[in-house]
């Protein structure tokens, strides 16, 4: 089993977790997107 570390872990890839992730992605943290259905939201 191997083990993964991430600067931020972000619950929910909708109209806000979506652009949070990208935006820590984008200033260099290592980003957990956490998603139960279609990312983007309903």
């Amino acid at each position: 089993m191997s083990t993964q570390h991430f600067d931020i872990a972000i619950i929910g890839a909708g109209q806000g977790g979506l652009p949070a992730a990208h935006l820590a992605a984008r200033l260099g943290a290592r980003v957990a997107l956490i998603e139960m259905h279609q990312v983007g939201g309903t």
